[in-house]
């Protein structure tokens, strides 16, 4: 009988020369409709602009398809691989948990700890009661809002976790913990916090030690700054009409996002996740399925369906993740044993709907007929949209200013300095004021914001407060009352 060490290298040997077949071959026989697939998948691409999307399936517990479609950047036109590294937003998250799962099969931890026991930092009335188990689950009362608590978009500390816990201790919670799921980012930075101080290295050194190179995923690793040429493919935006390489420096939070992995890395990752083998993962099937011990909404990184409408009968674990410059998508049938992830290099990418109808076709359904994105659903076309008001309120707003200045000049109006008009003047000022407020220092960082919408916000900004603070002034005149004398014919 071979000891344990033994086989698990077996596994993992025999593991890899299946993938590498599968990328060799571009796919195995069992997968009949590949050359359905390949035709969706460049037509979704032809119709949205994607410069690059890479695709990995899992079919009935085996590697089925890894594929990459065109290009790195539209600047190098570097064709995209199977190998080329690219940011996976938030399937990063599932990945945090594998890793939270691995310290507790350790014994270093217990899901139902308290955080502000393993966090010291965290000293707020608010966290008592919450536990790294309503992290996994987004159960902890932080809100979308309390994202931008913690630092991002280039400041020089926005990888430290010790920075980002200090924030965060300022949170208000919303609700008791446990009591309703409220997606939040700031719950994984977190546990990404946790997993740095209870393993006693850097999160990234971690993930990368515990996590990816017992899935073999080779390419996969935490950004520590914004992608280069070099580090493999570049998120690319809509910017004034056409599709640009992203300059955009908000990429998300460690434990959160931030992931860089490739095709076959993420061939590689849903395999483990979807058969269990001898070696560094196999403690997930210790006490059954690790998918039957999830929670029925979300949970260890994943949303949790059961039967949804899109697809049938059956459970369904999915993913998304959004930056401005990629779209990611994963979406696994753990009872079927079947996976599909895509990942795209433009912020309006279709990879969920995507991810989804492969997942169906592989049950037998017929794939559906590719789409456009929904305008709507791009920021270049508000920022257009805003663009053109801001033209427009702005223009106005000089208009008014130079029609008043004259008409003071020519004395067709004159200053009537009355209580009613100095209250009307104060309310448009004061609106004036709090539109200021707001968008310099209530709301998120304007580096957090797609690339054109940084252009277009802050003109319209202006070009309303300009028309807000004419209108206040216009309103301290007036036209000047006619003499009497005037009036008779």
């Amino acid at each position: 009988m071979c000891a344990p060490s033994v086989v698990a290298t077996i596994s993992a040997v025999l593991r890899e020369v299946i993938l590498a077949t599968s990328l060799v071959g571009g796919c195995v026989p069992s997968l009949l409709a590949n050359t359905e697939i390949d035709r969706f998948v460049r037509a979704e691409l032809a119709l949205n602009s994607v410069p690059g999307l890479a695709l990995a399936i899992v079919d009935r517990g085996e590697i089925g398809l890894v594929r990459a479609y065109g290009i790195q950047s539209v600047e190098s036109e570097q064709p995209l691989t199977v190998n080329t590294p690219m940011g996976l937003a938030s399937l990063s998250k599932a990945l945090t948990a594998l890793a939270i799962l691995r310290l507790e099969q350790e014994g270093r931890i217990e899901r139902g700890a308290g955080v502000a026991e393993i966090l010291p930092r965290l000293t707020g009335a608010d966290w008592a009661g919450v536990t790294l188990n309503h992290l996994l689950q987004h159960r902890s009362g932080l809100r979308r809002g309390h994202d931008f608590l913690l630092p991002c978009c280039g400041s020089p500390d926005e990888r430290d976790l010790a920075v980002a816990v200090k924030h965060l201790n300022n949170a208000r919670l919303e609700g008791l913990p446990g009591e309703s799921v409220s997606y939040a980012n700031s719950n994984y930075v977190l546990l990404a916090a946790i997993i740095e101080r209870v393993s006693g290295v850097r999160f990234s050194a971690y993930m990368q030690q515990r996590v990816f190179r017992p899935l073999g995923m080779r390419q996969a690793s935490i950004a520590g700054a914004p992608p280069s040429t070099a580090a493999g493919a570049l998120p690319h935006e809509w910017q004034w009409g056409s599709v640009s390489v992203s300059p955009s420096r908000f990429l998300g939070w460690s434990g959160s996002s931030l992931v860089r992995a490739s095709a076959a890395d993420m061939a590689a990752y849903l395999d483990a996740l979807l058969e269990r083998k001898p070696g560094d993962f196999d403690f997930l099937y210790a006490d059954g399925p690790w998918w039957g011990r999830l929670d029925p909404a979300y949970d260890l990184g994943w949303t949790v369906q059961d039967s949804p409408g899109w697809f049938g009968d059956g459970l369904v674990l999915e993913h998304t993740g959004k930056t401005w410059g990629g779209r990611t998508a994963a979406v696994v049938a753990p009872r079927t044993r079947s996976a599909v992830a895509v990942l795209g290099n433009l912020g309006t990418t279709r990879s969920q709907a995507i991810a989804r109808a492969i997942l169906r076709s592989l049950g037998g359904k017929d794939l559906p007929r590719p789409q456009r994105a929904n305008r709507a659903e791009i920021p270049d076309t508000w920022a257009m949209v805003l663009l053109t008001a801001a033209i427009g309120l702005g223009g106005l707003a000089g208009w008014l200013g130079w029609r008043t200045r004259q008409h003071l000049r020519s004395g067709r109006r004159t200053w009537q300095l009355t209580a009613g008009r100095f209250g009307r003047s104060a309310v448009l000022s004061c609106l004036a004021a709090i539109l200021f407020y707001r968008y310099h220092f209530a709301g998120p960082p304007h580096a957090a914001f797609p690339t054109t919408i940084q252009v277009a916000l802050p003109t319209l900004v202006t070009s309303v407060l300009a028309l807000l603070l004419v209108s206040a002034v216009r309103g301290l005149t007036a036209a000047p009352a006619r003499a009497r004398g005037d009036a008779s014919p």
